[in-house]
């Protein structure tokens, strides 16, 4: 994996892949919303009965006296944001499908990169009472993304991927447990200065790659706990029409 300018175009056409990825899933989305959503809402408009519904289609203030007095027209304004809902997921799964892109296509490197330049800062800390404990204070995400931009470029894709990184990484447990590592060999933890320690690098790479792999890795379950919710509302709404 190129970490020069020859890298440049796999980056291109990474993101290239990445933005069709998330075009489609929030096309997908929006058209769920307007099927599924705005079929739901027009079906169920057409069950309401009764002459409390005539005054809440005339408009103006009778309307929203019926609308706060009559819960089959709350269920209807209810049915009715779920085509926002169904849109929202369609945009969270394209953020998850363009993030499975790069991280398959620069994966390796961001989480080689990553955990050379943590692991490079938290050697560099000064080894006073706690500090290990406190060692998120000294990462930031535009540091980082600096510190990386010469191999995986400038982007929001990529910040956004340090900040992912640095906002889920358990950075305590896992000091605590380099630590431990140490102990169990025979080794102090090391001296502020001192040289690399592989052990720590290997550690985050691996921890890296596995929040990598979790925040790339789309989920159904959104999607089928909104479509029970649809239903179980419908549901609620035609016993209250009938």
């Amino acid at each position: 994996m190129s970490s020069g300018p020859t890298g440049q175009p796999s980056l291109v056409r990474t993101g290239a892949k990445a933005g069709l990825a998330f075009a489609g899933s929030a096309i997908k989305g929006g058209l769920l919303g307007l099927i599924l959503g705005g079929g739901v809402f027009f079906f169920y408009l057409g069950q309401l009965k009764g002459p409390g519904n005539t005054a809440a289609r005339a408009g103006g203030a009778g309307a929203i006296l019926a609308l706060v007095t009559s819960p089959p027209l709350l269920v209807a304004v209810l049915l009715l944001l779920f085509v926002v809902v169904y849109a929202m997921l369609g945009v969270q799964r394209g953020r998850t499908k363009a993030m499975q892109h790069l991280v398959a296509a620069r994966g390796e490197a961001v989480s080689e990169r990553l955990a050379g330049a943590i692991a490079g800062r938290i050697e560099a800390m000064p080894r006073t009472h706690g500090t290990l404990q406190r060692a998120a204070d000294w990462l930031s995400v535009d540091a980082l993304s600096k510190q990386l931009a010469p191999v995986l470029g400038e982007g929001k894709a990529v910040r956004s991927v340090v900040g992912f990184v640095l906002n889920r990484l358990p950075m305590s447990d896992m000091l605590a447990e380099w630590q431990e590592g140490r102990a169990a060999h025979g080794a102090p933890v090391a001296a502020e200065g001192a040289a690399q320690d592989p052990a720590l690098r290997a550690l985050l790479t691996r921890r890296i790659n596995e929040t990598l792999q979790e925040m790339s890795t789309p989920s159904r379950k959104p999607l089928y706990i909104a479509l029970g919710a649809h239903a179980v509302l419908l549901g609620v709404g035609l016993w209250l029409v009938n």
